[in-house]
């Protein structure tokens, strides 16, 4: 297959790359300052205006890019983190209806943020979606990916914090628990989904591959964990003690609303990719931090 990928150079999108490449597919990188590394793309186009993007002779597209969600949410933050998922993904839908045979399938990246602040309940992607700002933009951002499900086949991946050496929250997480920093947010009770970054990268091509997976996809490990599991299992790859607990009134002062990414509790299940029969390489949160964090990278 030729498979796009927006956002090719993050943590994510390199991953996903470089496997596909391993399974024999081309990888054609959409990127905003485009260069060659034939040791991960096959081909490098521009992605300055998602909406003028060159995206013909695709079989699939993998649709990552979008701002960080992490830094200080000031108003202008929060409006990059809406303006670059649900604007860009309007605009990208648009040029791929004009686009002349355009990929038969849009995986495009959502996250467990669509469901809000659940408590203990199970959500599957059957589960309502929530409020607070992070929600209500996912919710929008899957919509406007939902828009070409007239013409291609689309997936939601909803995507819970990624771990994995080089990168995503092992690369925050690691000089924090190992100068002894860390501890557990709140009361640590909250639900925290988690996924090895290789796992994601093998969903996101297994959605490409399997036909009858399209709309909500939960990724996330299959057995999920709360906020003082999760900061136990890190403590331990990085053999240093977690007694630091930050009250859940610091955090509520912080700006934006930003509370909403450490206590908001979702104690999600990935039911669409287990009925699918992908199955995960590291379903264990303990291997998982000992992988990404047992050795200082």
């Amino acid at each position: 297959m030729n498979i796009g990928i927006t956002g090719a150079t993050g943590f994510v999108g390199r991953r996903i790359a470089a496997l596909a490449r391993q399974e024999g597919h081309r990888v054609i990188a959409f990127s905003r300052k485009p260069r060659p590394e034939p040791a991960i793309f096959d081909e490098v186009r521009a992605f300055a205006d998602p909406g003028a993007g060159d995206y013909s002779g695709l079989d699939a597209l993998i649709h990552l890019a979008g701002e960080s969600i992490a830094g200080l949410w000031t108003k202008s933050k929060k409006e990059a983190i809406r303006r670059s998922r649900v604007e860009a993904t309007q605009a990208l839908v648009r040029r791929l209806r004009e686009t002349s045979g355009p990929p038969k399938v849009l995986a495009a990246a959502s996250g467990i943020a669509f469901y809000g602040d659940q408590g203990s309940a199970t959500l599957t992607e059957a589960s309502p979606g929530g409020s607070g700002f992070l929600a209500e933009v996912t919710q929008a951002w899957e919509a406007a990916a939902a828009e070409a499900a007239g013409f291609m086949r689309v997936a939601c991946l909803r995507t819970a914090l990624a771990m994995g050496s080089g990168g995503g929250a092992g690369k925050v997480l690691g000089p924090v628990f190992r100068a002894g920093l860390g501890g557990r947010l709140g009361s640590g009770r909250q639900w925290m989904p988690w996924i090895h970054v290789d796992d994601l990268a093998r969903l996101y091509l297994f959605v490409c591959t399997h036909d009858p997976v399209k709309g909500p996809v939960n990724a996330t490990a299959p057995d999920p964990v709360t906020n003082r599991e999760f900061t136990t299992a890190v403590a331990a790859a990085v053999h240093r003690p977690a007694f630091i607990a930050v009250p859940a009134f610091a955090l509520r002062l912080l700006p934006g609303g930003m509370e909403e990414m450490f206590l908001q509790s979702q104690r999600v299940l990935p039911a669409a990719a287990r009925e699918a029969g992908f199955q995960w390489e590291h379903p264990d949160l303990r291997a998982a931090a000992a992988e990404t964090l047992g050795k200082k990278h």
